[in-house]
């Protein structure tokens, strides 16, 4: 009986590795797969208003560039253009949060497959952790203030 237990010990020990291998495998796919994704979200998305006067590029960082056609001024009016601006931008933005989510997505099944390695082994990198980081929820950006200058304020673009 006493012969067995080294073997016992020695087959625990050794299941014990490969499943501990096999998780250390897994946090290291799901890092690189997450690294891919959060590369992917940073890409720039461009969105073009409804009116077709404004574009707006995005990406998870935020606004990169906000182009009008040089014929805004002459087919809309400063409120139609500013709210058009401002549904544009809205947009890129949710269209942004879609892409991250999107990306994310895939990821989420792969980090609830298999225990957390903070569960087996104290001190280890936590999979759950290092997903929560990324699915922070995105707030929209604060409204812009409504100081027009003067050049609006006296109709000086109709000129």
């Amino acid at each position: 009986m006493t012969d067995d237990l080294p073997e016992i010990t020695r087959a625990g020990n050794a299941s014990l590795r490969a499943e501990i291998d096999r998780m250390l495998e897994a946090y290291e796919r799901d890092s690189s797969a997450l690294l891919a994704a959060q590369a992917g979200a940073a890409e720039p998305r461009t969105v073009w208003s409804d009116d077709n006067l404004v574009r707006v590029t995005a990406n998870a960082a935020g606004v990169i560039e906000v182009h009008m056609e040089p014929t805004a001024f002459r087919h809309s009016t400063p409120e139609k253009l500013s709210a058009s601006i401002t549904a544009t931008v809205q947009a890129a933005q949710q269209l942004v949060a879609q892409s991250q989510e999107q990306a994310l997505e895939s990821l989420t099944g792969l980090a609830t497959e298999l225990p957390d390695l903070p569960e087996l082994i104290p001190g280890a990198p936590s999979t759950a952790d290092l997903m929560a980081r990324f699915r922070a929820p995105v707030d929209p950006p604060p409204a812009p203030a409504r100081d027009e200058d003067e050049y609006f304020r006296n109709q000086g673009y109709l000129r």
